[in-house]
């Protein structure tokens, strides 16, 4: 059975000057101005098709977006993504990310025109300033082999009580992604179950990736902005 999996990142973006790493705005309106506060709830973001920002660009402010990612460029820090939809090309800035072309994303974040970028030396005429990016990709079944010493997902599920505030090695494939500002939340699977865990951003991840991480299972999460979590799995070392 083929299942839809999705892989996100989110990034914050409060700068009241230099918005991206080597880019920057030279639009004097107020519109072009960068974001000084966080919107944090997708009921924010209006859903758009590209034809429709940029038919009229200055008419909104906090959109949201769905394409296929043409080309990519990296600049530090950063990806900036051309995607389209059927109606439209425009360019979207996020936290740096391996995406491969063909991927369908979601973008929402906000509008800014006449963005110019000082690393490219290039002024892109509308660029979507991505507070996040997720996206779809089919991948077949998990199925992922019991490790020397591992703990499978279905056991920690199964005995929370009595695995709660103990450490456990899971060998697991990512499928979904979510950089923060503090930390990444990854969803990992293995066959037997699903799972949510904490990294340290000093961990990168790939959708789609098999990895073996160590972690203390923890129970009653609350992480802020209403993210919480009956388990969660606080990962302290990747293999």
């Amino acid at each position: 059975m083929n299942k839809i999996t999705t892989f996100a990142l989110i990034i914050c973006i409060v700068l009241t000057g230099l918005v991206i790493s080597g880019c920057t705005d030279n639009n004097d309106n107020s519109n072009s101005s960068p974001p000084t506060t966080l919107i944090s709830t997708p009921e924010t973001f209006m859903e758009l098709s590209i034809k429709e920002v940029l038919d009229n660009p200055s008419a909104y402010q906090n959109v949201q977006i769905t394409g296929i990612v043409n080309q990519t460029i990296e600049v530090p820090k950063y990806t900036l993504m051309e995607i389209s939809d059927g109606t439209g090309n425009m360019w979207v800035a996020g936290s740096s990310i391996s995406i491969e072309n063909g991927s369908q994303i979601t973008a929402s974040g906000f509008l800014r025109t006449e963005f110019y970028s000082d690393t490219l030396d290039k002024t892109f005429d509308v660029m979507l300033l991505a507070m996040s990016v997720s996206g779809d990709t089919a991948t077949n079944d998990v199925n992922v082999s019991a490790i020397d010493g591992g703990t499978r997902i279905e056991e920690i599920l199964n005995n929370t009580a009595d695995l709660a505030d103990r450490e456990v090695k899971v060998a697991a494939v990512v499928t979904k992604n979510v950089v923060l500002i503090d930390y990444t939340m990854i969803t990992i699977e293995d066959g037997t179950g699903e799972l949510k865990a904490k990294s340290p951003n000093s961990f990168e991840y790939l959708v789609g990736e098999k990895i073996i991480v160590t972690g203390t299972v923890s129970t009653d999460v609350d992480l802020g902005a209403g993210y919480n979590y009956d388990i969660l799995l606080e990962i302290t070392e990747k293999e």
